[in-house]
């Protein structure tokens, strides 16, 4: 192999070097130059783009929150964005976000309506937070969403002092047929009572109780009329000072009958024995208005001498168990599928089932035994009394059969054996 070996000057080298950095930086400018032709490009889109999309939406504007004297139903309104007027081939809608105190969650629609009925908790802050939609062609049919505004108010004055507000309200429905409610008092002057005021819808305006519970002269609770309130609809309550005396401190509820249901106690509990020697608990579904797919029970059960040990929640009224000696007491409840809430029912009568232990048998047996005893004897006596009658009636006869003859012979006439 032969290999072939150049030599160059330091001349031709250099020229070589500079030859190839003129071919690299006309390279380098070509392609700066495409780079910035792109970028020219694009930002000329961009303005086209941009001069025919919609890419920002105003917040809705006039936001306004309106009492209507219901003890906490609100109307809340809103005006579309100013710049929407300029806008066309777009839907506009509202999103609504408003704080429940009472779930203490919040609560959120999506709506083209400008107007919005809520019920809130007036003895706290109203906080709602409001923005506009933009979608359609006007934005390329991407999502176009504004800025929040916000409201955290106190639609009502101050009135009262805290210390005159009550405590530990609490409000029971029995057999879904009476509410009853009742509340502990806060500290009050001479002048100073409890009104209870409530509204529920179908009601043209607000009513206050008219049958309280009564405590040192100081009302502490009231009772209802028998079906009254509707169940799934909200109920709202103020107690708050009797107009005209000092003022206290009103405490709002929104509530809803159908999660305050008490049952009444299951009925007729009875133990039946089957043949496998297992025993079988029934009962009855409590009356009421209360439906008997809507509850759940609670059995408890001990021995003779034990505590009270609970078993699994069941829907079913009935319960088998393999125990033989067994105490037995059942209540109810409203279930989840059919409220949020709601109380357990007084517990039923205790129903107990023994077996009796082989020396009861046996002294069942003997029992049994000395009766059998004591009859035989009763007759024995009986019969021996009864021939000892016998014999002394015939032995009275004979004396006068034999008296009758004498008579005869003496006199010729006759005389009859009586006993």
């Amino acid at each position: 192999m032969l290999i072939h070996i150049t030599s160059c000057s330091k001349e031709q080298v250099r020229e070589k070097m500079w030859t190839q950095n003129c071919i690299t930086g006309c390279n380098i400018q070509s392609i700066s130059f495409q780079w910035m032709l792109i970028t020219v490009i694009y930002f000329t889109l961009c303005v086209r783009w941009s001069a025919t999309v919609q890419t920002y939406v105003d917040p809705p504007s006039h936001l306004e929150i309106d009492d209507l004297g219901y003890l906490g139903l609100l109307d809340i309104s809103w005006q579309p964005p100013a710049s929407m007027n300029n806008i066309s081939q777009c839907t506009v809608r509202y999103e609504l976000h408003h704080y429940d105190s009472n779930g203490k969650r919040w609560k959120a629609i999506r709506t083209k309506q400008q107007t919005y009925r809520a019920a809130f908790n007036l003895g706290e802050n109203i906080v709602i937070q409001l923005r506009t939609y933009l979608k359609g062609k006007c934005t390329e049919e991407m999502e176009v969403v504004s800025e929040w505004v916000k409201r955290n108010d106190t639609l009502l004055p101050v009135q009262g002092t805290w210390e005159s507000k009550i405590t530990d309200f609490q409000c029971i429905n029995s057999k879904f047929e009476i509410l009853t409610c009742k509340w502990s008092a806060g500290a009050l002057g001479s002048n100073n009572n409890y009104e209870l005021q409530y509204w529920q819808d179908g009601m043209s305006k607000k009513k206050t109780c008219d049958r309280y519970l009564i405590s040192n002269g100081i009302n502490v609770g009231c009772v209802f009329g028998r079906d009254e309130f509707q169940l799934f609809s909200d109920l709202f309550i103020c107690v708050t000072g009797i107009p005209g005396m000092d003022p206290i401190r009103p405490s709002y509820f929104i509530l809803q009958l159908q999660n305050l249901g008490k049952p009444g106690i299951p009925e007729d509990l009875n133990i039946n024995k089957t043949l496998n020697n297992e025993l079988i608990l029934h009962w009855k579904p409590p009356k009421g208005k209360i439906p008997s797919h809507c509850l759940i029970y609670e059995i408890q059960y001990k021995d003779q001498e034990d505590t009270w040990k609970a078993l699994t929640e069941q829907r079913e009224n009935t319960r088998t168990f393999s125990k033989s000696n067994i105490c037995l007491r059942v209540r109810g409840k409203t279930d989840s599928y059919c409220a949020d809430g709601g109380y357990w029912s007084d517990w039923s009568s205790d129903i107990c089932h023994k077996e009796p232990t082989s020396r009861t048998r046996d002294m069942w047996q003997y029992s049994i035994g000395a009766v059998i005893v004591m009859l035989l004897c009763c007759t024995c006596v009986a019969a021996t009394i009864e021939v000892l009658r016998k014999r002394r009636y015939w032995a009275i006869c004979f004396q006068h059969k034999a008296k009758e003859l004498v008579y005869e012979i003496d006199h010729g006439s006759s005389l009859k054996c009586r006993y």
